[in-house]
């Protein structure tokens, strides 16, 4: 086998969600040919893999020589993410900052 043939980029066959989370669990997922009734709503009968990885960047640059011959392409992740928590400002409300914010008759 040649250089060429190691680095070429591949891609499945049209999988499901189900079997894309079958395949490569826990991972990020660079899909294209995306079968869809609906183009804006993340629910797909079939998409094909150009790339999987545990790390969003390397999942992408494996999808990056499709980037030409697919006009769209998919990023997800197939387990759950972890949730964070929101990050919210706080604010110190002294008589100064009252009395700038104070709405005025």
């Amino acid at each position: 086998m040649n250089v060429a043939e190691q680095i070429a980029p591949t891609i499945t066959e049209p999988l499901t969600w189900a079997e894309v989370c079958e395949r490569y669990p826990d991972e990020w997922v660079c899909v294209v040919d995306i079968d869809s009734d609906h183009p804006h709503v993340f629910d797909f009968r079939t998409a094909r893999v150009v790339g999987h990885s545990k790390t969003k960047r390397e999942a992408f640059d494996q999808a990056r020589p499709w980037w030409d011959h697919y006009k769209v392409i998919g990023r997800y992740f197939t387990g759950r993410l972890p949730v964070r928590p929101l990050l919210r400002p706080s604010i110190i409300l002294d008589d100064e900052t009252r009395d700038a914010i104070r709405y005025r008759r």
